[in-house]
């Protein structure tokens, strides 16, 4: 049996305007690729789920 089940999913979609040169768009990029902008988004996850005592026994997973 397994030790988990996935209760629900959730898609985080990041959308730019559909115009922005081509800079901005390598710039962005950069960011989301970054490791440590995961790891910064890992984080703020954790925040908000130790924030409810209700979540404590839920588990993220956060990938590409």
């Amino acid at each position: 049996m397994p030790k988990t089940v996935i209760l629900d999913e959730w898609q985080l979609t990041f959308r730019i305007p559909a115009d922005l040169p081509d800079a901005e768009i390598d710039a962005i990029r950069a960011v989301l690729d970054d490791a440590d902008f995961l790891a910064r988004l890992r984080a703020a996850l954790r925040r908000v789920l130790r924030a409810d005592p209700a979540l404590t026994p839920v588990r993220v997973t956060v990938g590409r």
